[in-house]
């Protein structure tokens, strides 16, 4: 027997699945900051989280409200650590 999700986790998992993909508008464009190899990181990470957030969104739909969230800090930190340790530039 299978169970329906409620009405509200399934806007949860709408409303995170689409926040989720406009931050891979971000992640795309980091080009501009990034040098190819950071960017094939970003993208990998985020392909990672959504094939995650995929395979999760029956057992808990809930949970794809934090993906986005997981990713804006993950994509701070690592552009930032480019930045100040690396020497990435704009």
């Amino acid at each position: 027997m299978s169970q329906r999700a409620s009405a509200v986790a399934i806007v949860f998992a709408v409303v995170g699945g689409g926040v989720h993909l406009v931050m891979g508008f971000f992640v795309a464009f980091s080009g501009l900051i990034a040098p190819p190899w950071g960017v094939a990181v970003l993208v990998a990470v985020w392909l990672a989280l959504t094939v995650w957030g995929v395979r999760k969104w029956r057992s808990g739909p809930r949970i794809t409200m934090g993906l986005p969230l997981l990713m804006v800090a993950f994509w701070f930190a690592f552009l930032t650590f480019g930045d100040l340790v690396l020497g990435w530039t704009a």
